[in-house]
């Protein structure tokens, strides 16, 4: 049923595009939303303010380089993103730097090292040499003006939209060229903010489109579901209703939610549409396979919590852990990572064989709140009637916009 083995873990990990260090649990802020605190969400990591240890990181850079040094292909030039997350990650700058050096001098030999951060900028204006300096790809939290950031609040219950704005505009005055090329905002779409006001204050103040999302509406907290309700806004919805809803989709088609969701459809069900020559010279795989939106462990990513856990991405509960970095070895067992993946997609597999958006499905199975319970169901699971609805409102809005095609296959890069 499309399911792996240690193999293909194995050759994930030999292939490993990114590794992720949660550095800190520690932040500066108390967002409104957030979802590692209990304001609105039950199912969390406790926060407990503990730092990364630096023998963790260590061991688990150690590991790689064994990996990579014994499975070593010469004139390969992969590359690997090492990204800090937390918390505030530029709470613990010491050990970024500390991982960074340790980085250089072991994996620099088998691959080429760049750099990733989110931050709430908070700490930038002290730190902004460093990140510039190491050519960070880095990725500014900010959900628009002042009421927008509003949610986005300091221990005192200070709104820190003018911290934030002025240590930015600050990395823009003393890093201009660094700041035009590898500095991205992101926002978070709620009840105080817009997508046409986001778009315009990003525009204005900074030439740049952020990428909005949505609140994760996964794992709230019964008694939290009406705020929840309240806080909530849907990006189509936000859009559609704006006056300028037209010139928005045409000035930022390649961004927009209806812009990314045609590409996707037009690559998966046109047919005349592949990602490389392999895929078309190749046949495809059959209609047994369970897509779902949950990543191969490994394809993407590899994430090292603060307690040394291993999990295949930090946007997944600490409880999915894989593997576990010890004071002195790493635990990873391929085959258990393989078993329970399997496990848990099977769970869905009768669902997905028989949903015709199943090679669309963005669902990641790790964030059905009730995927431990043995009756779980998929909750975007599609009818052919629905999937035949929503192909003629695509078709249809084709049909009344056909450039929006050529954009599509000229200027979309299809990395779904």
């Amino acid at each position: 049923m499309g399911l792996i083995d240690e193999k293909v873990i194995k050759n994930n990990l030999i292939n490993l595009k990114n590794i992720v260090f949660e550095v800190t649990e520690k932040c500066n802020l108390n967002c409104k939303y957030c979802g590692l605190s209990e304001q609105l969400y039950q199912k969390y990591d406790v926060r407990k303010k503990r730092d990364l240890p630096f023998k963790k990181a260590q061991l688990m850079i150690d590991y790689l380089h064994n990996l990579w040094r014994e499975n070593y292909l010469p004139d390969t030039n992969l590359r690997l993103s090492v990204g800090f997350y937390g918390g505030e990650p530029l709470l613990n700058t010491p050990l970024i730097e500390k991982i960074i050096d340790y980085v250089e001098q072991s994996l620099s030999p088998y691959r080429k090292i760049i750099y990733s951060m989110t931050t709430n900028a908070m700490l930038l204006d002290k730190y902004m040499d460093f990140l510039a300096g190491k050519n960070f790809y880095l990725v500014i939290s900010l959900d628009g003006d002042e009421r927008a950031q509003s949610y986005r609040i300091d221990r005192s219950g200070n709104n820190s939209f003018n911290q934030v704005i002025h240590n930015v505009k600050l990395l823009e005055q003393n890093h201009p060229e660094y700041f035009k090329e590898r500095v991205h905002f992101l926002s978070v779409l709620h009840n105080r903010n817009d997508v046409e006001p986001i778009l315009h204050f990003f525009k204005t103040h900074f030439n740049k489109t952020p990428q909005i999302s949505m609140l994760d509406s996964s794992g709230i907290s019964e008694d939290k579901k009406d705020e929840f309700r309240e806080m909530f806004q849907n990006m189509w919805q936000s859009l559609y209703k704006s006056p300028n809803c037209e010139a928005i989709e045409n000035e930022y088609f390649l961004t927009t939610p209806k812009g990314l969701l045609l590409a996707q459809f037009l690559y998966n069900t046109s047919g005349n549409i592949f990602y490389n020559y392999n895929q078309l010279l190749m046949s495809k795989i059959g209609n047994d396979k369970i897509y779902t939106g949950t990543c191969t462990p490994f394809s993407k990513k590899l994430f090292v919590a603060v307690d040394g856990k291993i999990l295949p991405c930090e946007r997944i509960e600490h409880d999915f852990e894989v593997g576990y970095v010890h004071d002195d070895f790493v635990e990873l067992d391929y085959g258990h990572v393989a078993t329970r993946h399997n496990y848990y997609l099977s769970k869905y597999s009768d669902q997905c064989v028989r949903c015709p958006t199943n090679k669309l499905c963005y669902q990641c199975v790790y964030h059905i709140d009730d995927i431990r319970d043995k009756s779980s169901y998929c909750p975007n699971f599609c009818t052919q009637q629905s999937f035949n609805k929503e192909k003629e409102q695509k078709m249809d809005w084709l049909r009344q916009h056909p450039h929006y095609y050529e954009k599509v296959l000229k200027e979309i890069s299809f990395t779904f």
